[in-house]
């Protein structure tokens, strides 16, 4: 009885080694087959003196504007590879293949030398040269170590256009700058790989759930060359260091068109610097100037400390501030309210900004979203803002002086201007439009800064953006740098702008143009950003068939 009870004691203990070996080996198999796959193979096949497992990617998602044209699509190319230590006849290969575009020997010769198992000796060619490469590698006796495999170069059809937003991809399919860089998980091709023995390379084949989604951004092709015309003929006139143009939608906050200069071909990246490769548009900070002043006047107003027609006295356009004089580029005397807007009287403006306290301006601030930033670009910057604490901060920065901004935010706060929201930008065409917030100001207060913001163009300092064809609001500005060398702003150092909308009986675009550094007789906003904000809105108008409000009256 006891031998028996020995005997399934016995049994049991060998069954169970056997079960537990068993489940070792399935689940040793189950790790290879569904995780540890790829690191198993490939070190496997290292061990082999003349195979090696090759990364390939299948095409990357195509970036289109609104409108379905392709502003970044991926193209089939060919590139050729090889076992560097098998090739044959060295120099003639080397000889033949620098015959192509853009080939330097010196690179190909270094590649050769190479200890790898596996180089890269040529990428990209245009396919048109693939019968040329059949030759080459037939004619030098390496139909056996070289060969040639299709792969993907992204291209940019447009050139520069838009090329600071889109950015660009490096020669392994890798987003490096812009949208290319912020997208670069969405648009990036899927990871293939291939096995390469004996100069030959197999690449599993390309299944449906590996191809990349395209990408649908707000802008417009149209808009876009609009702006960017433009953006030439300013740097032109102006020389300037730096010019950033943006057009948004009051309602969607839909980002139509976006400009810069510099600029660059993404279709040559490696020859450009980078300082040329920025999206000023969203990455820049500027001191906004004269562009504040309707915000603070309008809070004013709002907070009911003045009325309109009030005279306010600008002291003949000079005024001291803690220790500081303040000073009217054209001085006056008693101006109304009114005036002091038009007119863009900073000695006015600071004197109704004495009567709004620290709470008030932040309110404003938040309100008309100049805290933070959107989130939207690459690089984006949230806006600068001074302590409040201190009484001095909230006069200069009613004259926008003290306070920095980039064009995106500023724009956006001046659809609290132009429809009373402040509308989240968009760049994704695929994304909800949001509103962040709404009547911003009170009927009366939005009435008045509206006839007003029509009066600086019809009769003030933006006079050169008046359109015979449509009614144009909006507000020049000019920034002095500040020079830290002698502790106080340059008079030579400017940065012009003109923000404004269009057309006012309703508005549908929000526009803002800023020059930086614009070399020439009188550099001001009004007479540097404003008459390109009036060839702006009558292109844009026409291309989306507005119909003109002025002919009508």
């Amino acid at each position: 009885m006891q031998n028996l009870k020995g005997s399934n004691t016995k049994i049991l203990l060998i069954s169970f080694l056997i079960f537990l070996g068993f489940s070792v080996i399935t689940v040793r198999f189950a790790y290879i087959q569904l995780i540890g796959k790829e690191g198993y193979v490939d070190k496997v096949v290292e061990r082999f003196p003349k195979a090696s497992v090759v990364r390939l990617s299948t095409p990357r998602g195509s970036i289109k504007d609104r409108r379905g044209n392709d502003l970044a699509i991926s193209v089939p190319t060919v590139s050729v590879f090889a076992s560097p230590h098998l090739v044959q006849n060295k120099e003639e290969l080397v000889r033949r293949l620098s015959a192509l575009p853009d080939v330097r020997e010196k690179d190909i010769i270094d590649k050769l030398n190479s200890d790898k198992k596996f180089v890269w000796l040529v990428r990209h060619v245009d396919k048109i040269y693939m019968p040329y490469l059949r030759a080459v590698i037939r004619d030098t006796g390496n139909d056996r170590v070289v060969g040639l495999q299709e792969e993907y170069k992204r291209l940019y059809p447009h050139g520069s256009l838009a090329s600071n937003l889109i950015g660009f991809v490096g020669i392994d399919g890798e987003g490096l700058e812009g949208l290319e860089y912020m997208l670069n998980k969405d648009l990036k091709g899927k990871e293939i790989k291939g096995f390469f023995y004996l100069g030959r390379l197999a690449v599993s084949p390309l299944s449906e759930d590996m191809i990349s989604k395209d990408v649908q951004l707000t802008i417009d092709l149209g808009v876009q060359t609009i702006l960017e015309d433009i953006r030439d003929k300013i740097v032109k006139q102006w020389s300037p260091d730096r010019v950033g143009i943006l057009l948004m939608d009051t309602k969607t906050g839909d980002i139509l068109g976006v400009a810069n200069y510099p600029t660059f071909d993404p279709n040559q990246y490696q020859t450009i610097p980078a300082s040329h490769r920025r999206n000023f548009v969203a990455t820049d900070l500027f001191e906004p100037g004269s562009v504040m002043k309707p915000f603070f006047i309008g809070q004013a107003l709002q907070k009911g400390y003045i009325k309109p027609g009030i005279w306010i006295d600008t002291e003949g356009g000079k005024t001291e501030v803690f220790g500081r004089y303040v000073k009217d580029v054209k001085p006056s005397g008693k101006l109304t309210l009114e005036q002091v807007l038009i007119k863009s009287s900073n000695v006015g403006t600071i004197k109704v900004a004495r009567f709004l306290s620290k709470k008030d301006v932040e309110e404003l601030m938040e309100k008309i979203h100049m805290t933070d930033r959107f989130n939207i670009l690459p690089g984006e910057v949230k806006p600068k803002l001074p302590n409040f604490n201190y009484p001095a901060n909230i006069l200069y920065a009613s004259i926008g002086q003290g306070i920095a901004s980039n064009l995106v935010n500023l724009c956006v706060s001046f659809n609290a201007l132009a429809t009373n929201r402040i509308v989240k930008p968009r760049v994704f065409l695929d994304e909800a439009i949001q509103v962040l917030g709404e009547n911003i100001f009170s009927p009366s207060t939005f009435k008045w800064l509206q006839n007003n913001l029509i009066k600086v163009v019809e009769e003030g300092t933006a006079q050169r953006a008046r359109s015979e064809y449509f009614t144009i609001a909006g507000k020049t500005g000019t920034s002095q740098k500040f020079d830290f060398r002698i502790g106080r702003y340059s008079r030579e150092d400017l940065v012009t702008y003109f923000v404004g909308y269009f057309p006012v009986n309703n508005p549908q675009f929000i526009a803002g143009i800023m020059v930086d550094g614009p070399r020439g007789p009188d550099p001001y906003g009004g007479t540097v950003a404003a008459p390109y904000f009036k060839e702006l809105v009558e292109r844009v108008a026409f291309y989306y068939r507005l119909e003109p409000d002025k002919l009508s009256k």
